[in-house]
């Protein structure tokens, strides 16, 4: 007995080979409910099986792509019809990529005509991002001429762009494509180029800019005229700028107080705050009143021209008037009273100037104190 169960042992099958072989019929079993999370890529059959894609037994790599894999995405994007498709598009590339968007409007279909507004929009970022001139090839790749020119709108939006800049030959540039598209330079045009050579200190250039106005028949104005005087007097070319105050009140103009300001801030780079203080006085006699910039400009002259007194005089003003030091002139004029020994004068223009809120504390509390600085070593060396 002993001998036929160690032989049944020996016989026994291993524990897999007693599962039943699964059914050859055509009914699948039923699935086997899982608790587990399902994978990403299923998707739950519902009973049926998945769909299978036919693979091309010629492509080496079909074997590698899983069952139901979607084709590689097509491009979504659809040929633009209409003008209104045309905006949205140039609309949507512009603030990426520039050059992107212009490509649309130029290789859009002839039927298709391109809207002013995007036209002024891509003018506007060519001239701010790229140049006047990418700006003007872009005019001239599109179909305008003499006889269909460019939307005047879209122009002015290049015009704009292009003053904003500040960059005097890129103006210049601008004037003979506004010439080629019928429009004509108006006097904002001609006074931001005549503020572009202000800021470039070309005095020369500032009245080479008043002659080409005058030759395309266009009026200066009162900005014109400020922008003018601004620019001789900065220069240092006060008898010329002065002699445009002659000129305003001729073309129908009176001098502002920002004609007045520029022309004493020019008066005391050339050394004559005095004159300038006399020039205050004129102003105020035909009416015209002073503002903080006025008095600021003055006190800073007479400091730097060593009037100390007269600056005393005009800071005394400012307080009776309530006016702000503006930041320069504070440190100026502190400056000035402690390199002259005036401590106490000094501490009481600090406080004005706190209590005024001209500047913030710690500003004040640094310039003070290093101009004090100044003072105890200056002493020290003394002694």
């Amino acid at each position: 007995m002993g001998k036929v169960q160690q032989a049944m042992r020996a016989t026994k099958l291993p524990r897999h080979a007693l599962v039943p072989k699964p059914s050859t019929s055509s009914t699948p079993p039923p699935p086997t409910p899982s608790h587990g999370p399902r994978p990403s890529n299923t998707r739950p059959s519902h009973g049926k099986p998945p769909r299978r894609t036919p693979r091309d037994a010629s492509d080496p790599t079909a074997a590698l792509a899983p069952v139901g894999s979607a084709p590689p995405p097509a491009d979504k994007r659809r040929p633009i019809t209409t003008p209104a498709e045309l905006s949205a598009a140039i609309r949507a590339a512009v603030d990426h990529d520039v050059d992107a968007a212009t490509s649309l409007a130029l290789k859009a279909a002839p039927t298709i005509p391109l809207p002013a507004q995007s036209l002024a929009l891509l003018l506007r970022r060519l001239a701010t991002h790229r140049s006047v001139a990418a700006a003007r090839d872009l005019l001239a790749s599109l179909p305008y001429s003499a006889e269909s020119p460019a939307p005047r709108p879209a122009l002015m939006a290049l015009a704009d762009a292009c003053c904003r800049r500040g960059n005097p030959r890129e103006i210049a540039q601008l004037l003979p494509v506004l010439a080629d598209h019928g429009v004509r330079a108006d006097a904002h045009i001609y006074n931001a180029l005549m503020k572009a050579h202000c800021g470039a200190s070309d005095p020369e250039g500032v009245l080479g800019v008043l002659r080409r106005m005058k030759d395309d028949g266009v009026e200066p104005d009162l900005v014109t005229y400020n922008t003018l005087v601004f620019g001789l007097a900065r220069a240092g070319l006060v008898a010329k700028a002065r002699t445009y105050l002659d000129a305003m009140a001729a073309a129908g103009y009176s001098p502002d107080v920002i004609t007045y300001t520029s022309l004493m801030n020019g008066m005391c780079v050339k050394g004559d705050a005095l004159g300038a203080l006399r020039l205050l006085e004129e102003m105020k006699a035909k009416g015209c009143e002073p503002n903080d910039r006025t008095y600021n400009t003055l006190l800073m002259g007479l400091c730097k021209n060593r009037k100390l007194d007269k600056a005393v005089e005009v800071y005394k003003s400012m307080v009776g008037a309530g006016m702000k030091l503006d930041p320069p002139a504070y440190a100026t004029f502190i400056r000035a009273l402690c390199r002259t020994g005036r401590v106490p004068d000094a501490y009481e223009v600090f406080d004005y100037g706190i209590e005024s809120k001209s500047l913030p504390e710690v500003t004040a509390y640094s310039e003070l104190e290093s101009s004090l600085k100044w003072l105890r070593r200056m002493k020290g060396q003394n002694e």
